[in-house]
């Protein structure tokens, strides 16, 4: 029987293409306190969330993104009680529009067009996560190997969206990971005519690094 899962907090990014929904999912109803738009507390982890508009100014020159927009989830394990949880970021079916992915170096995305809008959402693939585990940057060292053999897959990718499950951690761990949106007008590449434009694809592909100085940027 496939386990249950709760609704624990959702939000709205709505885009041309139609809206996408964020959605935090829990296996354990028991809450301490409401969830909220910066971060809540199950009956087993804390999370944070943090929601940046990271600048494209370090793409290349002939590289440039309309609009972008970043979800970081900080998330402890604090107490021992057993708890699934799940996040998404998913296209909201009835748009017509469907996703294809689209990996790369320590990613991975999902593309949506529609020959006028472009889209790309992206995240870390196990390959980078492993890498942050073997620094204990945000993941336990003791995943780096069930994650660079990707035995442990956190996210799926499909054609709606990504979805990612948390891993079990054990008290007093910590877990991050991050949703990036990228969105333009669709156009022909102008290195390669013939084919789209790929800067939302290399937007995307910011690391959890580049993405917390942006989030210093903009509370400046």
């Amino acid at each position: 029987m496939p386990t249950v899962s709760f609704p624990v907090y959702s939000e709205t990014y709505f885009s041309p293409l139609g809206p996408f929904e964020l959605l935090i999912r829990s296996t354990n109803q028991q809450f301490d306190i409401a969830a909220s738009a910066a971060g809540w507390q199950s009956v087993g982890h804390d999370v944070v969330l943090q929601k940046i508009k990271p600048t494209s100014d370090w793409l290349a020159v002939h590289m440039s993104v309309e609009t972008m927009t970043a979800w970081q989830f900080y998330i402890t394990k604090r107490k021992s009680s057993q708890e699934q949880l799940t996040i998404s970021l998913q296209l909201r079916s009835g748009t017509n529009v469907d996703g294809h992915v689209t990996t790369g170096q320590n990613l991975i995305a999902v593309e949506f067009e529609n020959g006028s809008r472009q889209i790309h959402l992206g995240t870390e693939d196990e390959d980078a996560m492993a890498e942050r585990a073997r620094e204990n940057d945000w993941l336990p060292r003791r995943l780096a190997s069930v994650l660079g053999s990707y035995s442990l897959e956190v996210t799926s990718a499909t054609a709606t969206g990504l979805e990612t499950t948390i891993p079990q951690l054990e008290v007093g761990e910590q877990f991050y990971f991050h949703y990036i949106l990228a969105e333009n007008p669709f156009r022909e590449s102008a290195d390669y005519p013939g084919e789209s434009d790929i800067s939302t694809w290399v937007a995307v592909t910011q690391s959890k690094n580049r993405l917390e100085r942006a989030w210093q940027q903009q509370l400046q």
